[in-house]
């Protein structure tokens, strides 16, 4: 696997997740995922896989081949840990397909969280059932947008469309002219 990935603007690789039938789902970047429901009922099923909770609330999901399929069912999962709802999106990793990385988008920890999940996604890719490194933000309505991007040893965090409106609704970035203004006179 290349040590760079493609940033959220250049054209992405599916993200393909096994599913308990033996099939799996191809989860793109601005579509939400379609997905029968007698799977959703199946992945439902399945045992909990081992829960820890990592800094900035990060929930690592571990266990069986079908752990990383879960993100088609990540609400029902992430309901099983934490007893709050998550209005404005979760950020999720799909690193291998024994891991899930969940966390629920409410506070300024948000980048934090995307930066960890990221740097843990990447350490993971050295596995032989390794999916991929990077961090996607899944808004409300369940459409994923890819939100980091890895550069040789460095995690970027891409904070645009979906994620940036969401951000700015929780008055955790001003988008502001002005601020896009001051943003790349810092560039310079």
């Amino acid at each position: 696997m290349s040590s760079e990935t493609p940033s959220p603007e250049q054209p992405q690789t599916p993200v393909v997740v096994p599913l308990p039938d033996g099939s799996s789902a191809t989860l793109r970047v601005g579509e939400a995922p379609t997905v029968d429901e007698t799977v959703l009922a199946a992945l439902r099923a399945l045992p909990a896989p081992e829960h820890q909770v990592a800094s900035f609330a990060v929930h690592a999901f571990s266990g069986d081949s079908l752990t990383a399929g879960r993100v088609l069912a990540v609400e029902d999962l992430l309901a099983t840990v934490d007893d709050e709802p998550a209005p404005h999106g979760l950020l999720v990793a799909v690193p291998d397909a024994r891991s899930l990385l969940v966390h629920a988008v409410r506070d300024e920890h948000v980048l934090r969280a995307a930066h960890l999940m990221a740097t843990i996604a990447r350490l993971r890719q050295g596995e032989a059932d390794a999916i991929d490194a990077d961090v996607f933000y899944r808004a409300p309505d369940g459409t994923p947008q890819r939100i980091t991007a890895h550069a040789d040893a460095e995690v970027e965090v891409h904070v645009e469309g979906a994620f940036a409106d969401t951000l700015a609704a929780m008055g955790l970035i001003d988008r502001s002219r002005r601020a896009r203004r001051a943003a790349k006179r810092a560039k310079r």
